[in-house]
Formats: structure tokens, sequence, C-alpha cells
């Protein structure tokens, strides 16, 4: 099936994680930052049609040569302008496979802190010149391409409790009219949610909402542990499989799960490397609302199109199905609500003939979930009607 005409949604997108193997070496040469030999492969090394833009040359059962690559490829950013380089590469990119509405997540933390005689100071105006140039990157892809895009703040759980809490007092300090998500992000085994119930708090307080990663190196305790302090969105969240009282849960409260197929073929031991193991089409059989993201789309070598393709093909997602997951996005996106309106209709509006036929089985196939067919329903009661 051709996936090239699908609208597609990213929720999950690390902005660091983006930069490709290309866009590394030219943050270098820009930078003037040697470029270490054995951080990608060569040309001819890789299949150039599946990498496209330069393949990273780390080890994928590897979880800390991954990081190695990530902060290596991280430290090529120096400057505001930089990021402005990277935001609009990978909107770009995307958008021209389709992207409609983007979420990008960012660290304060890494973007403009120091540390002092042992202080950490948060620098306010390198903050807002960051901001300013993805918000400049934003407007220049949306010349040429119909994209709406928010961001997400970080807080780095590894970090610990405190600097998970000043990141959120720094945006209170600081806002930013497209900052609309709260993510406690990092490495998972660091830290219970219990920990951070300051930034529970104050991420309600700023009425941020919260989409936290769980359930994706640690078991479902964890996604159980992060819907309690409020988390609407789960990142990753594919250890849900686990637990069927759970997942009932994630589809009476129509949480979304944002799935990340090629990032947890590489991240998550379970799956043993193999994406045919990844529990995705259960998932979504079982009726649990679900997404696709790129997670860390350079260095893992994938983009928006590759991820709705590899479900398309390994896990026989119909182009129906692949429009739901679509307008999934949408109503779990932290948007206002006039924007999911009018992203919805816009995909409504691309529903061919075919597609309304589809739907219509679809809506008396036995085999959908009632949670599935509920959404269906609506989708026909929303089409437009036509001559």
């Amino acid at each position: 099936m051709n996936t090239h005409t699908v609208p597609k949604v990213i929720l999950h997108e690390h902005i660091e994680g983006s930069i490709t193997p290309f866009m590394a070496q030219q943050l270098a040469n820009k930078n003037n930052i040697v470029f270490p030999e054995s951080l990608c492969y060569k040309a001819g090394q890789y299949d150039a049609n599946e990498y496209k833009n330069g393949r990273y040359c780390y080890d994928e059962t590897d979880f800390v040569q991954f990081i190695q690559t990530y902060d290596t490829v991280s430290n090529f950013v120096k400057t505001p302008e930089d990021y402005y380089l990277i935001t609009y590469d990978f909107l770009i990119r995307n958008a021209k496979q389709g992207l409609i509405y983007c979420e990008l997540f960012l660290s304060p933390f890494h973007i403009c802190t120091t540390e002092i005689d042992g202080e950490i100071i948060w620098n306010k105006e390198r903050f807002q010149q960051t901001l300013n140039q993805m918000d400049n990157a934003i407007i220049a892809v949306q010349k040429d391409y119909k994209i709406t895009v928010r961001y997400h703040v970080i807080g780095v759980r590894h970090l610990g409790a405190k600097i998970v809490y000043d990141t959120l007092r720094f945006i209170k300090e600081n806002p930013h009219q497209f900052i609309t998500g709260f993510n406690i992000a990092g490495n998972e085994r660091f830290g219970h949610f219990d920990d951070f119930k300051d930034a529970h708090e104050l991420a309600t307080q700023l009425k941020l909402k919260k989409s936290y990663h769980a359930g994706e190196i640690e078991s479902a305790e964890s996604i159980i542990q992060a819907l309690k302090h409020g988390a609407q969105r789960i990142g990753h969240g594919i250890r849900a499989i686990e637990n069927h009282n759970l997942i009932q849960e994630l589809i009476n409260k129509k949480v979304t799960l944002e799935i990340a197929l090629t990032s947890n073929r590489i991240l998550v031991n379970e799956l043993h490397g193999d994406i045919r193991n990844h529990p995705v089409r259960q998932l979504y059989d079982y009726g649990v609302r679900i997404t696709l993201n790129t997670d860390d789309a350079g260095i893992f070598g994938t983009d928006i199109e590759k991820e709705y393709h590899l479900a398309s093909s390994i896990f026989s997602f119909s182009r129906l199905e692949l429009l739901d997951i679509t307008l999934c996005g949408i109503d779990a996106a932290f948007v206002e609500d006039s924007v999911k309106e009018q992203l919805t209709n816009y995909v409504l509006s691309l529903f061919t003939l075919d597609d309304k036929q589809t739907l219509q089985k679809a809506v008396n196939d036995a085999r959908y979930h009632p949670a599935i067919k509920e959404r269906f329903i609506k989708y026909q009661k929303s089409l437009p009607i036509t001559s």
C-alpha cells in the first residue's frame, strides 16, 4: 500500500534526536568541531535507499552506545541558530511525506544551563533566542506546507526531582505560546513517578498537559504510576500488553500511546531486535488508541513515512486504520480545540470514495473492537457531504 498519501501526525520527537548524519556533519563544519570518523557508516556501507540522510554507526543492541551516539550528536548543537537548522530540516523532511501536525520535545536544561561553582545557572536569553529560532523554522516550513507544531518541555528524570521541578519553574517564568505539554523523560530506571510530586502539581498549575515516558524499558506498572499522576498520553507504553486490566483502563480513559516502531525495535530488549515481536497490532486490535512516531528520527534513521510504511507492510494496517491512527493523534494532540477541529476536518476531507465504502463495511465488521467502531461511526457522521 502507498502510505505517502495518508496525512500523518507525530506526537513524539526529541529535537536533538532528529539530527541526521548529514545534518550533524553540517553542524560540525559550522562550529569547527571534529567529526569522529567512527560516528557514521561510510558511503557504500549501508543501504542509501533506506537511510537517505546517512546512517550512524553503533551497536543497536547496546543501549550505552546509543546514548553515547546521542550525546556526541547533541554536542554539535552550539547556538540558537543551530536549532533553526535542525528544526527546519526535520519538519521539511517530514512535511514532504504528509506530516500535518507535530509535537517537538525540548529540554530547557540542555538548551540553556551551565554549571558554575556547582550551581546550575539558567540562561533566560539563550532559551528565548533558541525558541525564536525554532519558531522561525516552523514559519519557513509553513510557507510551503500546511503543518501545525507545538512544543513539549522535557523534565529529565535521571537528573533528579529538583532539576525536573526547576525546569518547570523556569518555564513558569519564561512561558511560550507553543509550549503546551510537559513530559518526564530520560532513563526510566531512575526515579519513581511519586518522586516528582512537586513537578506534577506545578505542571497542572501551569495548565500544561502531561505525556510521560513509561512502559518502554520498565514494566506496565510504570504506566499505571504515570496515569496516577495525570498523564493524558503515554510515551511508548508498549509494556501495557502485559496487563489486561491496564489495557481496559487505557481504553476507558481514551489514553493514547505514542508508539515508535523503529525506536522500540532498537531499544526494547524484550523485542530481541525483531520488529515483528512488537505488540502494536495487538494493542490496536484490543481497542487501545495509538499513534505512530519517530522518537529520535535522525539517530534511528527513520521518518514518519517509514513508520507508517512499517505499520502497513509488517503489521498489515490498512489505509483506513492508518487514517484512524492519524485521527487518534489529532484527538490526543496538546493543541487548541479549534485547531483539532480544523485538522480533523482536513483529514476527513481526504477520504476517497473507496475510503468511505471501506469505512461503511468496517462499522459492521465484527472483528473490530467496539472502541474502534465507535470512532469509525463518529468519522462516518462527520464526513463532508458530497454530491
